[in-house]
């Protein structure tokens, strides 16, 4: 079909859509590269875990359990929450998917806010909707910013907290005063993606805040923390009648077997999951002060990132860029993000961030 015939039968819409590029995982098609592109863990699952998830592709020939019963069962025990008040998906994209579907369409409005995730204005042009930008303070989603959009027009509010790509948060006082104010036939969407990495008293995850705001959904993910990236498997908490309504249009077998079974067990791996969180913390501590040393800018997040502003009018970003990558590192560039001086590093192994600090120093001195 030629472009002139599809663009007259398309939805608009699509034409806004700028497609989304994941992080890089290669350098000229060679993997042997250290990749800090994408937020994935560090580690790997536990071997024993692993070695189950060998014996599970003996039942590929079969369809998986398609209400995921297991794995809920085994989400609902680890965050003492409602069975029959989770979803479960491909990656949790697959369910923010399914909420665009349900909530908007060509008459409504999505609010995103600026320095958010590409995906969410993604999915709300997709199903048609116009997509509204919320300004952000600094590098921070600003609550008071999105109330001053909302319309009679909107039916979502997106975004992530801890957010991506910032890496700020959101902490409860705030967050329930926010939702408090929040028209009730307005659906607010809060990315948990990176919940498990806050070390914050001050912070919610969300989960316990759906009782008393119905308009509310929590979307959970097992790629980072959990390191099931490979495996796409998300989740999602909300009201009965919201994920009720979810569920119909989930489609068929959408998690797959090995996903549903690793993804049970995974959540009963606590030595691992305190691992990943010190782990984390360290470089939260000593990367940014690191990076700060050598003349550039670092700023510390909640989540397993930290970003670098390109401040040193002799270097360029794209010197700095092309100079990793010469060595084999793989960082993201957050241009597309509007955050035209950042780069995200994600947090590797100690081995992974050494050669990084090393390289990035070595690239600094040259260039003094």
């Amino acid at each position: 079909m030629e472009k002139k015939t599809i663009s007259k039968i398309v939805k608009p819409t699509i034409n806004l859509i700028a497609k989304y590029i994941p992080g890089d995982s290669s350098i000229n098609g060679n993997k042997n590269v250290i990749k800090l592109s994408s937020n994935e863990s560090p580690f790997k699952i536990p071997k024993r875990i692993y070695n189950l998830s060998k014996k599970l592709i003996s039942e590929a020939h079969l369809y998986p359990d398609g209400n995921s019963s297991i794995l809920k069962k085994s989400i609902s025990k680890t965050f003492k929450i409602k069975q029959n008040q989770i979803i479960c998906g491909n990656g949790s994209d697959d369910i923010l998917s399914i909420i665009a579907q349900c909530f908007a369409n060509s008459n409504t409005e999505v609010i995103c806010s600026q320095y958010g995730f590409i995906y969410y204005p993604i999915i709300a042009n997709a199903s048609g909707a116009k997509v509204i930008i919320a300004k952000t303070k600094k590098l921070g989603i600003s609550c008071d910013n999105i109330l001053n959009l909302i319309t009679k027009k909107t039916r979502i509010i997106f975004f992530a907290n801890p957010n991506n790509p910032t890496g700020t948060v959101i902490l409860q006082k705030e967050l329930e005063s926010f939702l408090s104010l929040v028209p009730k036939n307005v659906v607010v969407v809060v990315d948990g993606a990176y919940a498990e990495f806050v070390q914050h008293s001050q912070y919610t995850d969300g989960l316990d805040l759906v009782k008393k705001f119905p308009n509310l959904i929590i979307t959970r993910t097992f790629s980072k923390i959990f390191a099931l990236a490979g495996l796409r498997l998300g989740w999602a908490y909300s009201s009965k009648n919201i994920i009720e309504l979810l569920e119909k249009v989930r489609g068929p077998f959408n998690v797959n077997l090995i996903a549903q079974k690793i993804g049970s067990l995974i959540l009963k791996e606590k030595r691992f999951i305190n691992k990943s969180v010190k782990h984390n913390l360290k470089w939260q501590k000593k990367l940014p002060t690191f990076v700060n040393s050598i003349g550039l800018e670092g700023y510390g997040t909640f989540a397993n990132f930290i970003l670098i502003k390109i401040n040193n009018v002799k270097l360029s970003k794209r010197r700095i860029l092309s100079d990793l990558q010469k060595k084999k590192i793989i960082v993201r560039d957050l241009e597309n993000y509007g955050l035209k001086s950042f780069l995200r590093v994600s947090i590797g192994t100690n081995s992974e961030m050494n050669v990084f600090m090393e390289v990035l120093k070595s690239i600094m001195t040259r260039y003094k």
